[in-house]
């Protein structure tokens, strides 16, 4: 998050994914004794723009400012998710510097992953992903639900214009067929990639050329997550929209538990490197991948303790509204301190941003406070839950918007 990013948010940090990066960076520091701005370089960057920008302006400029401090020629990157293919994308370029010397991949989709096709060609994805509670998920349907509300337009429009990123991590041609079309009592009839309108360039160009990093000489760890409910397969309809659901509308999803619920095992393992599976959730992996790398790093392994274990449960507010936000104790009638561990708050204009553990949740209630008579509109998202409701309320008395024990109002 930044200023880059949505206006009146600051320099370069990890917002709202500071619950899992935080933690991570705090366990390289302490656990592996590195040091942040000296041998240990965090490379922020936009990911709303395609990832060929990224790479190009964000992490190569990382990578020079690492290497002219530490005085090495080369670098080792550790990376999530999206993150491992800007690395490859820059890794594969035309103008790479030969400055790598490994790549440390978790839950990267080397192929693409499906449920981004769904946010990308219909701006959600109208299914329910399991009862268990899904970060990444949160994440996107929270941001696809501000971001029309920030630029003034419709959602699929905002999303195309705003967060063209979202396009390069849509399941390319070496992920398969992955779109089952329904044919009433027939069955169904899965659409060839080549014949789909949504196909992701990016990928297809860097997986045509599978031997380039090897031949740079860039060794490649993939660490993938097994063990959840991850969508593999969506069954469609056929959309009459000439804009939205162009390939077909998602009705259902087949999933495997072969990943960490967000990226399927056969995505990650879509490039030659050094394979290891780790049972756990997309962010879960990161933690749990500690052993492997230190290993990697040639550092001598620590003992991992409880503290850096992930608690992933988690509500998440977004409201529009001009008034306060207050979380209420209901035992010692008072209100929450925003610094409170497991609590985030962010404010821009009439915008405010809420996130909260479930733990808080038990004893706290959610309170909307206008000066003036006013309609807000308000999302919670919590585990398969979903609530999102426009109130007209006055000044004169709060409006509580959750309950003590996180139920609705």
């Amino acid at each position: 998050m930044s200023d880059v990013i949505i206006p009146g948010t600051g320099d370069w940090h990890f917002g709202v994914a500071g619950i899992v990066y935080k933690p991570f960076i705090t366990l390289l520091e302490k656990e592996l004794g590195l040091i942040e701005g000296t041998n240990l370089f965090i490379s922020y960057y936009d990911w709303r723009k395609p990832i060929r920008h990224s790479a190009k302006h964000y992490l190569y400029e990382t990578i020079q400012k690492a290497k002219e401090v530490s005085k090495q020629k080369k670098v080792n990157i550790i990376c999530h998710s999206m993150g491992g293919l800007v690395s490859r994308t820059y890794a594969q370029s035309f103008y790479y510097k030969n400055d790598i010397d490994q790549i440390i991949m978790m839950c990267t989709p080397n192929a693409g992953s499906p449920p981004n096709l769904s946010y990308w060609t219909g701006g959600s994805l109208p299914i329910t992903s399991g009862e268990k509670f899904n970060l990444v998920r949160l994440y996107m349907e929270a941001y696809l639900w501000l971001l029309p509300k920030i630029h003034h337009t419709n959602e699929l429009t905002a999303i195309h214009h705003y967060f063209k990123g979202l396009h390069d991590i849509v399941p390319s041609h070496s992920f398969g067929s992955y779109l089952l079309c329904k044919q009433s009592s027939n069955g169904y009839t899965p659409i060839p990639y080549d014949s789909m309108k949504t196909q992701n360039n990016i990928l297809d160009n860097l997986n045509s050329k599978p031997k380039k990093l090897k031949k740079r000489k860039i060794a490649v760890t993939l660490i993938a997550g097994i063990g959840e409910e991850t969508i593999e397969y969506f069954e469609v309809v056929p959309s009459s929209s000439k804009k939205d659901w162009i390939d077909g509308k998602v009705i259902n999803a087949l999933k495997t538990e072969a990943g960490d619920g967000n990226a399927v095992l056969k995505s990650v393992f879509a490039i030659d490197g050094e394979k290891h599976v780790v049972k756990g959730t997309h962010n879960e992996v990161l933690f749990k991948s500690f052993g492997i790398i230190s290993e990697k790093l040639e550092i001598e392994d620590a003992i991992l303790n409880d503290f850096y274990l992930l608690n992933e449960e988690y509500c998440l507010l977004l409201l529009k509204g001009k008034g306060k936000i207050d979380i209420f104790e209901n035992e010692k009638n008072c209100t929450l301190n925003p610094n409170h561990t497991g609590y985030y708050q962010l404010r821009i204009n009439d915008l405010t941003c809420l996130f909260l553990s479930e733990q808080i949740l038990q004893s706290h209630s959610v309170n909307y406070s206008p000066t003036e008579k006013e309609t807000i509109c308000y999302i919670i998202i919590r585990n398969s839950e979903r609530l999102e409701k426009t109130v007209e309320i006055t000044p004169h008395t709060p409006y509580k918007i959750l309950e003590s024990g996180g139920r609705f109002s």
